[in-house]
């Protein structure tokens, strides 16, 4: 064991008695907390039985044993897995008051320099007034001036996926991020090694690392945060260090390019400059703090999990579905080929008469959600719920994996079916939409979802008209058999795989490259 997660567990040692006396100090302190696995080591108690590897499905056995609500401690910290739609939204929901706050994270905030990010924020002033600045672009009705870019951006990727099929996830990554560098910076990326691109893709892999609270010991016990780099069994301060030089350069360079490009005339219209033009008309304000707001509120749009990584994610997982089932891909193509008939690529404006289209992008999400364990809240005051005391600073997770899968709302949950969505060939508005927990929960919800969706459904539409999606097959000409396993973080990736891209037609060829220059 390294000497920092010795001197960790004989500080939680010592310490215990104290971070749990408070409990037994409450007007609650009568009533039970939370039901649990049993747990026989003292002070350290489930620490060793926290799943590393898809922490979803060992919380959604536990539920199936436990109930919707269950806890467990480790270290003097108390932990509740929300297994149920129904305590999730009684509790993230309705009482959103006492539910919004964060944890703290030190790997992710003060160590790798994610501090930034307003997901990961105590709940309080600078929290709300930052959403409230994201939200003015990209809320509900102000995602619809992104289309356009989002209809170029697909059907660019249609191109690249027509000259280099085998690299469709590059592909998909370097689309995504193209049309956010697009509508947030005015930047126009052309290339997967572009240095924003490069940099995006190292940032988050700090995010999707870090931001997991029970990844590091730091994390349970934030004053390890203060022991120097070279200590013995500090590696992660080595990491934090490495991962904070790109994440610095990688929210500063972009809202530097848009200034400087101010400066000198060449400035494309952006989200950015939007935000700029109104601090300028503003003299009385302080510039500075505004412009770090301005671009913390730009750089969050571009990278957080609202929108750029669950739709790569997304996007997987409807490449992978899509080669395990041949037939949905058929259905599909039967659709639209009803509405364009060959002659033309999608666009938003046939969402309405492309249901099955639709159903599809809703299947994906539910099938297998890019946030499975959505984001931890941390609650402000003690509660009662259900008969059980919820102390204070309790760090509660809504399993959004399990919500998504309960075969009473869902029936066949491991299954691809995007028709459970359809009746009568058209939406079923009577079916849970996925979005319930796919975009986390209450005030800390995602605000990139809209756009999420849009691109999605674009995306798909379009690959879908011209493409068709295969499993590869073996030596003897038989499809190989794939399967849905995911990655662990707090974005979850299908793993590796491989599949087949091609054109449906010769004709299909002519659409892309007609469509590449073809926006309206």
């Amino acid at each position: 064991m390294e000497l920092v997660t010795l001197f960790a567990v004989l500080l939680a040692i010592v310490t215990a008695s104290l971070l749990v006396h408070r409990r037994h100090s409450s007007k609650y302190s009568g009533l039970p907390l939370p039901p649990s696995p049993s747990a026989s080591i003292p002070w350290i108690r489930h620490a060793f039985q926290i799943p590393t590897e898809r922490p979803w499905l060992t919380y959604k056995s536990w539920s199936d044993i436990y109930g919707d609500i269950l806890s467990f401690e480790a270290f003097g910290k108390r932990y509740v897995i929300l297994g149920s739609l129904k305590a999730t939204m009684d509790l993230l929901e309705r009482r959103s008051s006492n539910y919004s706050d964060r944890p703290e994270v030190p790997m992710l905030n003060d160590l790798s320099g994610w501090d930034f990010q307003f997901g990961f924020q105590k709940y309080g002033t600078r929290w709300r007034t930052e959403r409230r600045l994201f939200h003015q672009f990209m809320n509900v009705n102000q995602v619809a001036q992104y289309r356009p870019k989002q209809l170029q951006h697909a059907r660019a990727l249609a191109n690249h996926l027509l000259e280099h099929p085998d690299q469709w996830q590059g592909h998909c990554r370097l689309m995504l991020g193209v049309t956010i560098m697009d509508a947030l910076y005015g930047i126009q990326v052309t290339e997967r090694d572009d240095k924003y691109i490069r940099k995006a893709e190292v940032a988050f892999e700090a995010f999707n690392e870090s931001a997991q609270p029970t990844a590091y010991l730091v994390n349970t016990f934030p004053w390890l945060k203060y022991v120097p780099s070279w200590f013995p069994g500090a590696h992660f301060k080595r990491q934090a260090a490495a991962w904070k030089k790109v994440v610095d350069e990688f929210v500063n360079w972009p809202f530097q390019h848009v200034k400087e490009a101010t400066r000198n005339g060449s400035s494309r219209p952006c989200v950015a400059l939007s935000l700029l033009d109104k601090v300028a008309d503003q003299p009385e304000v302080d510039i500075q703090t505004q412009e770090t707001t301005i671009k913390n509120c730009c750089m969050i749009e571009s990278q957080s999990s609202s929108c750029f990584h669950k739709t790569v994610s997304a996007l997987s997982t409807f490449f992978l579905a899509m080669a395990m089932h041949p037939e949905i891909v058929r259905i599909a193509w039967k659709e639209l080929d009803s509405v364009l008939d060959g002659q033309r690529l999608p666009a938003f404006n046939d969402q309405e008469r492309l249901p099955y289209i639709t159903a599809i992008c809703k299947e994906v999400m539910r099938w297998q959600t890019p946030s499975p364990l959505a984001a931890v809240h941390s609650s402000i005051a003690d509660d009662v719920y259900e008969g059980y005391f919820l102390p204070k600073g309790t760090m509660f997770f809504g399993n959004a994996w399990a919500i998504l899968h309960d075969p009473e709302v869902y029936p066949e949950p491991h299954e691809f079916k995007p028709e459970r969505f359809l009746k009568d060939g058209k939406l079923d508005p009577t079916i849970q939409d996925p979005n319930v927990a796919a975009f986390g929960f209450g005030r800390r919800i995602c605000p990139g979802r809209w756009f999420s969706g849009q691109a999605l459904f674009i995306t798909v539409a379009t690959v879908l008209a011209v493409f068709d999606i295969k499993a590869p097959v073996d030596e003897a000409g038989h499809p190989k058999k794939l399967k849905a396993s995911m990655t662990t973080g707090v974005i979850s990736y299908p793993e590796p795989f491989e599949c087949d891209v091609v054109p449906r037609s010769e004709s299909a060829k002519k659409l892309i490259r007609e469509g590449i220059n073809d926006t309206d």
